[in-house]
Order: structure tokens, then sequence, then C-alpha cells
């Protein structure tokens, strides 16, 4: 079974908007093409995106490149029982406690991000928690490389 990553928005906004470091997530893409990795990322994600992108990518373009972004990388749902499962863990950032929710109920080993410190989470309430694998970009690239994969 090949591994499923979760991409967060950040990571998918870097490529969008061509941010330092886009290149390693070019790298995953391209993983993700070749069959070797399941992508995966969030309704919440598209959400995002398509609303912090609807300045910069006007003129017909947000549309497309939507669709582009559902074509290499699955989409998940997000329902009332994942919100009711973030509602009990403990974090610094909601948004993102939302993203591990939905990671983790897909199966996902590693959730991909720039934004690791906002995903430590603390099983407050929910005690059968167990995150995710939490890396950057580039560490994930690392890893692979070190273990010899792909």
């Amino acid at each position: 079974m090949k591994p499923r990553l979760f991409l967060d928005t950040n990571v998918l906004l870097d490529i969008l908007l061509e941010r330092p470091g886009y290149e390693d997530v070019l790298e995953i893409l391209q993983m993700g093409s070749d069959g070797k990795v399941a992508l995966c990322t969030s309704f919440l994600s598209m959400a995002n995106i398509a609303y912090l992108l609807r300045k910069e990518f006007h003129g017909g373009i947000l549309l497309p490149t939507l669709k582009q972004i559902s074509i290499l990388v699955e989409i998940l749902p997000m329902d009332n029982d994942q919100l009711q499962r973030a509602m009990m863990l403990e974090g610094s950032d909601f948004e993102d406690i939302l993203q591990a929710v939905c990671a983790h109920g897909a199966n996902c080993q590693t959730i991909i991000t720039n934004n690791r410190k906002d995903f430590a989470l603390q099983p407050g309430l929910l005690a059968d928690w167990s995150s995710p694998e939490v890396l950057s970009p580039r560490e994930f690239k690392n890893r692979i490389m070190d273990l010899g994969i792909f």
C-alpha cells in the first residue's frame, strides 16, 4: 500500500504562488502523479485556497486552478463527527486541528506542512488520539532520500 500524505493548505499555496521552497512540494506532487504516494487534502483547504486567492487569481483562473488541484490530489470530506473530535483536542490553531482530524480519519500517515508548530496537538478529552507524523516538504523529501525510497 502506498503512503497517504495529507497536504496542508500552506504547501498548496506555496506551489500556486511559487513561494520559496515550492520545488520540494512539486517533487511530492510528482510522486503522487507517478503513483508512488497518495496525495490528499481537505475540503477546508480548497475553501481556504479559494478565499485567499480570489483577488490574486481573477479573470476565470481560480476555478480551473482548483480543478487542477482536485485532479492531482484527493479532496477529503469533513463532517460533524470530525468537528466534534476536533473540539476535544487541544492545540494553538483550530483550523490545523480540523486538518489533523481529517488526515487521521483518512488514514494519512504524514501531514506535509510548513507550519509544524500548529500541529503539536494534545489529546485533551480525546483519549484515543494519535496524530499522523508532521513533516515539512523538505523533511519528507530528505527522509525518503535517506531511506532510499523511490
